[in-house]
């Protein structure tokens, strides 16, 4: 065969060029597609770090300095924690309630529901709504009312439930739970005490008497829970003191707080001459 005749190698497809094959990589499709992809790598990156900085790190950053600056938003932040983790407390009990149908259980339930429900209704009305704080007062009152008609309650069950008989039945990791709830109740208490002694306001007031009451009746719940579990083991005379004594205390002081919120009230009320 001539010299002439036989096909040329391109030096542009070497790979099987002698064949008249194309290439199995198109070299400037594999480029453009490795710098899309960088592109994309990048920009993924960029959006990310973007996102973070937006919604949570600048949000964060602002929410602290405030926290510091600002005690009233220190006060609010720590009632919603609260609440949050007395709301988790309710289902616990409620479910308890349902599982052991237990009335004791049922009342705890309701009782923290409430002191809930309370600790929202303060955190709404954190701020002054109006000039003279009456709004304020009338919340203020209204808590001491409820305090004092709930915790009635409570104790009340709490002897029938244990004197009757019907002592409730504590699981070990129930008593767990409820010894855990005690101690941050107990915790949370002093330190609102302590923390919040200079801020003078109706609803600060009321969320420190929220907490002390919330301990105190915690502490009680824990008591029953012990009973319960341990009053086959343990001496009659000594459980049938705290049955009674217990209960009898913690009602005396929290009826103190109460009748002192709902007459510190009503005598400021009445000095302003608004009790509408």
């Amino acid at each position: 065969m001539d010299e002439r005749e036989k096909p040329s190698i391109s030096n542009e497809n070497p790979i099987g060029g002698e064949m008249g094959q194309a290439p199995l990589v198109n070299a400037d499709i594999a480029q453009d597609f490795a710098k899309a992809a960088g592109w994309m790598v990048n920009r993924i990156r960029t959006d990310r770090t973007s996102f973070v900085d937006t919604f949570i790190k600048n949000p964060l950053k602002k929410f602290y300095k405030s926290y510091q600056d600002d005690p009233w938003l220190r006060a609010a932040t720590s009632t919603k924690m609260s609440a949050v983790i007395n709301l988790f407390f309710v289902f616990y009990q409620a479910y308890n309630a349902y599982r052991r149908s237990s009335l004791w259980f049922a009342a705890l339930s309701v009782y923290y529901a409430w002191l809930t429900f309370m600790r929202v209704n303060i955190v709404t009305y954190m701020q002054t709504l109006a000039a003279d704080g009456r709004e304020e007062l009338r919340r203020y009152r209204q808590t001491g009312i409820y305090l004092l008609f709930l915790t009635t309650v409570v104790m009340v069950l709490g002897v029938v439930s244990n004197r009757l008989g019907y002592r409730p039945s504590y699981a070990t990791h129930m008593l767990v739970v409820v010894a855990l709830f005690a101690v941050y109740n107990v915790t949370f208490a002093i330190i609102n005490l302590h923390k919040w002694r200079k801020l003078e306001d109706p609803l600060i007031s009321a969320s420190k008497a929220l907490s002390l009451s919330c301990a105190l009746v915690s502490v009680y719940s824990l008591q029953t829970a012990a009973i319960g579990r341990f009053a086959a083991t343990s001496d009659a005379r000594v459980i049938n003191f705290f049955t009674y004594a217990t209960p009898i205390a913690i009602f005396l002081v929290i009826a103190s707080i109460s009748l002192f919120i709902i007459l510190r009230v009503n005598w400021v009320l009445k000095a302003i001459g608004s009790d509408d």
